[in-house]
């Protein structure tokens, strides 16, 4: 099973740039430029420079010497300013195209980089994320969340959902402690699922996040909409507390769930 959480084909803009705060993280696919598929996705601060960027980009696949078709010291967002823009690192003779796809708010607690998802290895060490963002950041500390959500992050094989919960900052305050209502494991790993799914704010692509993290913890390939039945009274009751949110808008509600 391999770590991907995103689709290649898939691009959705959450934040238009023009429009933005100050202090963004991009999310962008970084994938080799061959007939192998062999791609990560990447946070990375609006503000790093390309130099800095070819550093990541060596450190998400695990080689050094990168180099840049745009200047060393240009930033990440004068270069991708909208969704769908690229540019190319390179390795000896191997490309990397780094396409933007999303971009996000990022505050003090968001690190400078973090790899969320990928699939397929370049070279001989197989691709293992969690030692590809100890690399980026450190090891990440997440305090605040539930036991049964700590459980369940360790249980999704291939899946590093850390530096997802260190950007969400889940913190102290309110508590949804209700939910998920049903009481057994293949329902409630269901429900995580989706909610995890749904913090990715991938819109169209929430459906595929689902799949793979619930494939990750042994349940077999379901698809969405039997995730969804396995949990429906928890999504209705989810769907009551959410009223009209925009899925942005949506993401204090699974702070609240996630609490411990």
């Amino acid at each position: 099973m391999s770590s991907t959480l995103y689709r290649s084909d898939h691009l959705a803009p959450v934040i238009r740039l023009t429009e933005r705060r100050a202090g963004a993280t991009l999310l962008v696919r970084v994938g080799l430029v061959s007939d192998e598929v062999v791609y990560r996705w990447v946070g990375i601060d609006e503000d790093a420079t390309i130099a800095e960027c070819c550093e990541i980009v060596g450190e998400v696949f695990g080689v050094e010497d990168v180099g840049a078709d745009a200047p060393q010291g240009r930033l990440l967002c004068d270069v991708l300013k909208s969704p769908g823009e690229s540019t190319h690192f390179s390795h000896g003779l191997w490309s990397f195209e780094m396409q933007l796809a999303n971009v996000y708010p990022r505050d003090e607690s968001t690190p400078p980089s973090v790899c969320v998802a990928g699939s397929g290895s370049f070279g001989a060490a197989p691709f293992d994320i969690r030692a590809v963002n100890a690399r980026l950041m450190g090891e990440v500390e997440v305090p605040g969340l539930r036991a049964e959500v700590r459980e369940f992050m360790a249980r999704a094989r291939g899946h590093d959902f850390a530096p997802l919960m260190q950007a969400l900052d889940v913190g102290a305050g309110k508590r949804i402690a209700a939910l998920p209502v049903e009481a057994g494991r293949l329902e409630r790993d269901a429900f995580w699922s989706l909610v995890f799914a749904l913090t990715c704010c991938a819109g169209g692509e929430t459906a595929h996040i689902a799949e793979s993290i619930f494939a990750s913890l042994g349940h077999g390939d379901l698809g969405i909409g039997e995730i969804r039945a396995l949990c429906a009274e928890s999504l209705a009751s989810l769907d009551e507390i959410g009223g009209e949110r925009a899925p942005a808008e949506m993401l204090d509600i699974y702070r609240q769930l996630m609490r411990g």
